[in-house]
């Protein structure tokens, strides 16, 4: 941890609060609706999980891309991160 400045860190860290959230996305919060439609139900469900999986992903890839030396690819994806976590706070 110490290869990172201590504001990428807690840029990046905002991603993981996601995580903190998933068993309401697990288990029944329908942030898109519902749908009579069985395959429409099962492509909204997936949808509804990657509003917490896409951001922890989004850690590790900023993360990863920072300490590869490409620090405004890291920088990018870590506010993408974030602003998946300001949708997904949002939702709920």
């Amino acid at each position: 941890m110490s290869d990172f400045p201590k504001w990428m860190l807690a840029l990046a860290g905002i991603s993981l609060l996601p995580v903190l959230l998933s068993p309401f996305y697990l288990f029944g919060l329908q942030p898109f609706g519902t749908s009579p439609s069985a395959l429409v139900r099962f492509l909204l469900y997936v949808a509804t999980q990657l509003l917490w999986l896409l951001p922890l992903i989004l850690f590790f890839v900023s993360l990863d891309l920072y300490r590869r030396g490409y620090e405004r690819l890291g920088i990018a994806a870590a506010l993408l991160g974030a602003a998946l976590t300001a949708t997904a706070l949002w939702l709920l």
